[in-house]
């Protein structure tokens, strides 16, 4: 196989998800593995789009789908429509000889998302492919089909066990997986029902060539940071949690930043004192996060589940500690007395206690401050990350050893 012809680069197709609000888990890991692949392919992003434009759509009575290019948050990408989005089972099969079609011509082949389905387009067409994931399927939907109904339930039920086949196939077929947490590890593992050969824990990088300034921070400003719409997300928790630091600390504020909950779901604690020290900011840019992030002085993370947190990494970076949920992988940066502390999912009592000790004790806050930067600093740089995604590469991909850095 030729890796360069004229000088060019080989060309890699990322399979990937593209959601609408422009940040969180799955955008951060796949900005950080175009920008990895940038350095040494020709990379293409490829999106599966339930767009009517170039989907089919009963509503419409629109039964052909399209293709369509465009750039994503500055990668070059290809949107491809849906057939009959209802089906979930059918998302890539039903297209399989356009994804085909699209397909030629590249010569390696990477999927990211938060759950392997995004790769099965690889699995049956049987590529050579990595896969970058946190979550198991079921996992990351638990909390949100409890609040689906009708028509819509009974759909969910009928191809549940169908998504876990080809859950079971895309990650069986892998030919290297790049789990974010040793939570993702170990729930693919039990899906797979064999030790996950070929899989290295990679975590999310953070660009380290500025280091955050820790000399900014506003003792009394809490942070959490999510789509608050997910159910996922926890926001009772969270609200319940500061309504008791607030008792402690009456000048605590915080700052509810990204999607906004259902009015329905925080109407019930606005009669609280706290409530009134509450800010629900929805989606902020980039650099006003960069700003929360300097002032913060704590970040609680309630998650019933997380496949690793990318918000979580961040704020340690900015020195910000974490008191999070159990909720698996912020159990891999959340270290107990050095980066923050850890407690049971809904157990607010036990996180207001951490979080009103944390704030109450100056040195300790900015003994922990440090640390959790240092910390960051030691695990998640970027250079240690490429390096686990070079190793992969090479381990499936042999000749990409001449045109790879990575030092054995």
């Amino acid at each position: 196989m030729n890796i360069k012809t004229n000088n060019s680069k080989p060309k890699i197709a990322i399979l990937s998800l593209k959601n609408s609000y422009v940040y969180g888990g799955v955008l951060s890991s796949l900005q950080a593995a175009y920008n990895f692949c940038k350095k040494h392919f020709d990379p293409t992003v490829f999106f599966l789009s339930f767009d009517p434009s170039i989907s089919t759509s009963l509503k419409i009575l629109k039964f052909s789908s399209g293709v369509r290019p465009l750039t994503y948050c500055g990668m070059k990408g290809i949107e491809v429509g849906a057939r009959w989005a209802f089906w979930e089972p059918g998302h890539y099969r039903f297209n399989l000889d356009r994804w085909e079609e699209l397909l030629k011509g590249y010569n390696y082949f990477l999927a990211v998302s938060g759950t392997p389905i995004v790769a099965h387009p690889f699995a049956l067409l049987n590529k050579k492919y990595g896969l970058v994931a946190s979550t198991p399927y079921n996992d990351d939907r638990e909390r949100r089909v409890k609040t689906l109904s009708g028509f819509r339930y009974l759909i969910d039920r009928l191809a549940n066990k169908k998504m876990q086949n080809i859950e079971k196939l895309i990650l069986e077929q892998a030919d290297f997986i790049w789990g974010l947490s040793n939570y993702s590890k170990m729930e693919f593992e039990k899906i797979m029902q064999r030790p996950a050969e070929n899989f290295l824990r990679c975590g999310h990088p953070v660009e380290s060539t500025i280091v955050p300034n820790l000399n900014n921070k506003d003792n009394n400003l809490i942070i959490a940071v999510g789509r608050f719409g997910d159910p996922r997300k926890n926001i009772d928790m969270l609200l319940r949690a500061f309504d008791k630091i607030n008792q402690n600390i009456p000048d605590s504020k915080l700052y509810v930043i990204g999607g906004k909950p259902d009015i329905s779901q925080i109407s019930k604690f606005a009669h609280l004192a706290s409530f009134k020290n509450i800010v629900f900011t929805g989606q902020v840019s980039d650099q006003d996060l960069k700003n929360f992030y300097q002032k913060a002085s704590l970040m609680l993370l309630t998650s019933y589940q997380e496949g690793f947190g990318v918000v979580g990494i961040e704020a340690l970076w900015h020195g910000i500690p974490v008191i999070a949920t159990a909720c698996g992988g912020p159990s891999d940066y959340v270290v107990d007395g050095l980066t923050g502390y850890l407690v049971q999912v809904n157990d607010d009592a036990k996180m207001a206690e951490f979080a009103t000790s944390i704030l109450q004790n100056q040195k300790q806050l900015k003994k922990t401050s440090i640390n959790s930067q240092n910390f960051v600093l030691d695990n998640y740089s970027i250079s240690k990350i490429e390096n686990a995604f070079e190793l992969g590469f090479i381990k499936m991909y042999p000749e990409l050893k001449s045109i790879l850095t990575f030092k054995f």
